[in-house]
């Protein structure tokens, strides 16, 4: 019986590795042929192999050449990519129950892994890893710490090792990374190790055949193994770095779970590894491929005249020429063309049948390939609902996508809180709209209970400008966002600096209250600020945070900012606006306290006798006044213009 690698100590654990993995691979061959032909298809190439050594080869014998094809494999690859990809999912922490400190909390733990998403480019590994899913079955990232920091690498599917015995409930124990590596790269990740870096070599000596091998290269291969602890309390978790003849690394391993993430395009009933598009059509294209060929050699033969020339005629060959005018001497039977029929309509039908079959096997439309939409579909929601059905096969797909994202999400605020462990400090820089903000792991260090991992897509607008502009449109005319919002929404490239500008208000305003509420700072309002807007937007912050029971302090700040803007309102309109009106802006716009204080302060009038001054200024002096009687009388007043006589003024009232 083997031992196991993860048992032994340090110096013998590389012997095992390799030995355990060349087994695996005599019997697991299989797998690797496979992908080859998954790459063929998709490439409509002759690959060689899949390692390093042979992966630029070609080889004349693959059974796949450059020749004309109809490569639906790629196509539908292509499209289904573009498709899924183009949402990019964000996971969002939400609390359970939790007070306003948790919620705060679980706010910045979405912009902190926000941040990490976008220092290690994870949305576009994800769109290679789920490539690699469509064309392979499986796509992987791989989530490591180095030097501090937190990185993350798309993982060619070929270099995962499990066994399928023990993988056969999808959940294996063990996982080797295979991966060939220079020589001089290894030596600076394992330094004191340069004797026997240099003296290793590819155990698989049959790769390294002239002129492939160059010495110049000096590639080694290198296992990184993983073997989770068979149990919550069993301490035989490891973690291990192995070349051909030493172990360059080893440690405790205790986490339960690998550091990568896996997508499958499609499940299959038992197993570790996903089926993809190219398993899924490859009896559709290879036969097509086929089809092509004869279709090809066909009209090449048909497409030469031949001459049928009786053999005991005496007909000169070099008469037999395309010179116009030619003479032709013959005796007994002319020569004539002989007609060799056309190609069989038969082939071309089977061939339709084929790449339809295709679109109907992965539920995606010849249209949808070829970019292009459905004639009579025109408006907006036509094509929304076009999209909706089409989309609908890609439900489970697109949910798998992101769960990707979660998995990614959870094995990274792991590991930071690893590193901050470690090295006592891990900081993050995400963006905040328009600005950076640097989040330290402090101040987002929740215990796993106390917080549900969401993931929801970045946008659930249409990625068109003019589809994005119909939604908006449908939500401004429903009343469910208003127009500030609704250019918010559009986020069109072109338009940025000019929607910076309209919103420009409205962000301030949101920047403002979320740092008084996460730090407790007051930033006074300014009276160049829409300052409706402002009391507005400030109470209904005031009453969600009350809601979410924020420290009295907070609110404080919200309630002293809503003063300070109607104190501004008073001060600015009191030249002009008279009191009840002002009391009347102050009270639709939330200011109940201010509009009572406005009325308190405004000065009475004489008892018995009535203002003469309407609304607007108007002028004293030698220009006629115009009291509104109508509205004094409860009727709709005149429209100024309009009016033509001469209104006789009370000598007695005091201007």
């Amino acid at each position: 019986m083997d031992e196991k690698w993860w048992e032994l100590p340090k110096e013998d654990i590389y012997k095992q590795v390799f030995m355990y993995l060349k087994k695996l691979e005599e019997r697991q061959g299989y797998r690797a042929d496979a992908y080859l032909v998954f790459a063929r298809l998709y490439g409509n190439s002759e690959l060689s192999g899949l390692t390093a050594y042979n992966y630029a080869r070609v080889d004349s014998y693959a059974g796949v050449t450059n020749r004309v094809t109809l490569n639906v494999v790629q196509s539908m690859v292509d499209t289904v990519v573009s498709k899924i990809t183009k949402s990019k999912p964000k996971a969002t922490f939400l609390t359970s129950g939790g007070d306003f400190s948790l919620q705060s909390k679980a706010k910045k733990l979405t912009k902190f892994v926000e941040g990490i998403f976008s220092d290690v480019d994870f949305y576009e590994k994800a769109a290679i890893a789920f490539t690699d899913a469509c064309i392979f079955g499986t796509g992987a990232i791989k989530i490591y710490e180095s030097d501090g920091e937190i990185q993350a690498e798309r993982v060619f599917i070929n270099e995962i090792k499990i066994d399928d015995n023990e993988a056969f409930y999808a959940k294996p124990r063990q996982l080797h990374q295979e991966k060939y590596l220079p020589k001089s790269v290894v030596k600076g990740m394992f330094p004191g190790y340069d004797v026997m870096i240099d003296q290793a070599s590819d155990s698989y000596d049959q790769y390294l055949t002239a002129p492939y091998s160059d010495a110049s290269e000096d590639l080694i291969k290198v296992i990184e193994s993983w073997h989770l602890p068979s149990s919550k309390n069993s301490k035989d978790g490891k973690h291990s770095i192995c070349i051909n003849n030493t172990t360059l690394f080893e440690e405790k391993y205790e986490k339960d779970y690998f550091p990568f993430v896996f997508f499958r395009w499609g499940l299959k009933p038992v197993g570790f590894f996903g089926q993809g598009l190219a398993d899924q059509l490859q009896g559709i294209q290879l036969e097509i491929n086929k089809l092509l060929r004869t279709i090809q050699v066909s009209m090449h033969l048909v497409s030469v005249p031949k001459l049928l020339v009786e053999a005991s005629s005496k007909i000169v060959s070099a008469h037999l020429n395309n010179k116009i005018g030619g003479v032709i001497k013959y005796a007994g039977t002319p020569p004539q063309y002989a007609s060799l029929g056309g190609i069989p309509p038969e082939l071309f039908s089977h061939l339709d049948r084929l790449y339809q079959r295709a679109y109907e096997i992965t539920g995606i439309s010849q249209l949808a390939a070829q970019s292009l939409k459905p004639a009579g579909l025109d408006s907006g929601k036509a094509l929304r609902e076009f999209n909706d059905l089409e989309t609908e096969r890609f439900m489970s797909v697109a949910k798998r996508y992101e769960k990707t994202f979660m998995d990614a999400a959870e094995i990274m605020i792991d590991m930071a809180k690893d590193i901050y462990e470690t090295k006592g400090s891990f900081n993050v820089k995400a963006k905040d709209g328009k600005f950076v903000e640097t989040i330290p792991w402090e101040d987002v260090n929740m215990e796993a209970d106390k917080y549900m991992l969401q993931v929801y897509p970045t946008s659930a607008l249409s990625q068109t400008p003019s589809a994005r502009l119909q939604d908006v449109q449908d939500l401004l005319a429903a009343g469910f966002i208003g127009k500030e919002d609704a250019l918010k929404l559009l986020d069109f490239p072109d338009l940025e600096a000019s929607l910076n500008l309209l919103n420009a208000d409205s962000t301030n305003l949101e920047r403002i209250i979320e740092t008084m509420m996460d730090k407790g700072e007051y930033f006074p309002p300014e009276p160049y600020q829409n300052l409706e807007n402002a009391i507005r937007k400030v109470q209904q912050a005031y009453l969600m945070y009350r809601n979410q029971g924020a420290d009295e302090d907070r609110l404080e700040l919200l309630r002293q900012y809503m003063e300070d803007c109607q104190n501004l309102l008073i001060k600015a309109q009191e030249p002009s606006v008279p009191p009840e009106e002002l009391a009347q802006q102050l009270a639709e716009a939330g200011g109940g306290a201010a509009a009572a204080e406005v009325m308190e302060q405004a000065p009475k009038m004489p008892v018995g006798e009535e203002s003469l001054i309407a609304e607007g200024d108007i002028p004293l002096g030698d220009e006629a006044l115009m009291p509104d009687e109508a509205a004094m009388a409860g009727e709709a007043p005149m429209p100024e213009e309009e009016v033509t006589e001469e209104i006789e003024i009370d000598e007695d009232i005091e201007l």
